[in-house]
């Protein structure tokens, strides 16, 4: 007799889905949010319509069921963040285009919350480095991407962040454009919407670009964490490396004032959360900006500070803090360690074409043999820098 089919609908593990059950209501719903929020007339509004509003806790509700088995959304995430990102990068367009004629802007700064939210609900349950797999990325992103970031950043309260954590992410995906970011500078920091009213001094984008991921280093929640893959991101560049050691040197003097007060025993009971947040904020670019940095080369001034100032004792005062000492330890000391030497015959490349064709062309064997040679000179010991040890 034969077996009854098999349902996939109900392919679970336990109570995990196995897969994107709801795909097709998803997707469906998705249409119509993307139809009434690239609706270029309603930007004008304060709040999205009911029914839109009403669609979008039901798609955040969907994915957060799946933040168990988040690979299950992986084969509709092209399709979903794509959508999402066509209606959001037309409506930075739309602001950045206002703001150039220098015209007032009536677009609403909260009319497409809703659309921000389900996209930082996409990077909680899936990981914000795979969704940025799918934003949009061209250089004539940047500038206004940058200005609608400047636009939310003029009111850090406690509702937004959503909106700020995407564009900060974004913004981290712009930063490795491969163009210098003078080439790209219009002077869209000299429009009164972004230039200092106190300040008579003109700096180009990528500084205004620093001091704005500097602000956000001090907020608690994912707007920390958007800023410090950000700027980590930025200052890897090489038109950035000038600006790298007085970044590192800010960093730390950051970490030394926030600590402060507990050192001298100034502060009654520890840190306060400021102090907290100042240094959680400093640590966590360092840490990014370690792990994105070739070598210790440029850090030689810098390292002997940090050393001292990651052994003070008020860091032991909060797990998370001390969670991202150890992190920025291990990620200073992997690049202050001098790389491996390669032993010669492990080195397939010849100095011309024809030396390689006639390599690639010898017997296997031969080329067996030649690594696994009884005379080839063991690889010399490593000498760890005292620093290190």
């Amino acid at each position: 007799m034969s077996e009854p089919a098999h349902d996939n609908s109900t392919d679970d593990v336990g109570s995990v889905p196995a897969f994107f059950r709801e795909h097709s209501e998803f997707l469906d719903s998705l249409t119509q949010v993307a139809d009434s929020a690239g609706n270029v007339e309603s930007w004008t509004q304060d709040s999205a319509p009911t029914s839109e509003q009403e669609l979008l806790r039901g798609l955040c509700k969907t994915l957060d069921g799946y933040q168990e088995q988040p690979t299950c959304l992986d084969p509709y995430l092209e399709r979903i963040v794509g959508q999402l990102m066509a209606v959001v990068r037309e409506y930075v367009y739309a602001y950045h285009d206002s703001m150039d004629r220098q015209l007032p802007i009536p677009i609403s700064t909260t009319r497409l919350d809703g659309v921000f939210e389900l996209l930082y609900t996409l990077c909680k349950v899936r990981g914000y480095k795979i969704i940025l797999q799918f934003f949009p990325h061209a250089v004539a992103d940047v500038e206004p991407v940058f200005a609608t970031l400047w636009r939310y950043s003029a009111d850090l309260g406690t509702t937004g962040w959503p909106a700020r954590y995407v564009l900060l992410i974004w913004l981290s995906l712009l930063a490795m454009v491969p163009f210098d970011i003078e080439s790209i500078d219009s002077g869209i920091v000299e429009q009164p919407m972004i230039k200092d009213v106190d300040s008579n001094t003109t700096q180009p984008l990528i500084d205004r670009w620093i001091t704005q991921g500097k602000l956000y280093l001090t907020r608690s929640g994912c707007e920390m964490e958007g800023a410090a893959v950000m700027l980590a991101r930025l200052l890897s560049r090489k038109d950035a490396a000038a600006r790298q050691p007085q970044f590192i040197e800010w960093a730390a003097r950051e970490i030394s004032d926030a600590a402060r007060p507990a050192i001298t025993g100034g502060s009654s009971g520890g840190l306060q959360i400021g102090s907290v947040l100042r240094i959680n904020g400093a640590l966590r670019v360092l840490c990014h900006l370690f792990s994105a940095m070739d070598s210790a080369e440029s850090l030689a001034p810098q390292i002997p500070r940090l050393l001292d100032i990651f052994q003070l004792d008020a860091f032991g005062q909060n797990a998370v803090t001390r969670k991202l000492v150890a992190k920025a330890v291990q990620r200073l000391a992997l690049l202050m360690l001098p790389a491996a030497p390669v032993a010669a015959s492990r080195v397939h490349a010849r100095p011309s074409v024809r030396a390689n064709l006639d390599n690639y062309a010898a017997p296997v064997s031969a080329s067996v043999e030649g690594l696994t040679s009884a005379g080839e000179d063991p690889a010399p010991d490593t000498e760890i820098p005292e620093d290190v040890e």
